[in-house]
């Protein structure tokens, strides 16, 4: 039998929660461009995950849009955008706040 290449395989202890992980409080975190993040795959949702690769990855968002998060992660010499939902990002814990007139020119 052909081996099978699909995007979840080898990935069981990436693509599993534990019972203790609940509520919605990483989902109502506002996050604003040139913020640091963590790409954290949620199993839980199917729609919009990013591949396991970037699981662990810290990445840099541009562009917050109402449902979705654009976050560029870099991957080698490359920078890849993830399009992805706000379940599958967490903030990077201990990260500076940005000042607003950092904030203000990162927008433009």
């Amino acid at each position: 039998m052909p081996r099978s290449h699909g995007t979840r395989r080898k990935a069981r202890s990436i693509l599993t929660k534990d019972n203790v992980v609940r509520g919605i409080s990483y989902l109502l975190h506002d996050y604003k461009v040139g913020e640091k993040v963590i790409v954290d795959v949620d199993p839980r949702e199917h729609d919009t995950t990013p591949h396991r690769r970037f699981h662990g990855r810290i990445g840099v968002v541009e562009g917050v849009g109402r449902r979705t998060l654009r976050v560029a992660v870099m991957f080698g010499d490359k920078k890849k955008i993830l399009q992805t939902r706000f379940n599958h990002i967490k903030p990077l814990a201990g990260a500076p706040e940005m000042s607003s007139a950092a904030a203000g020119a990162n927008s433009k």
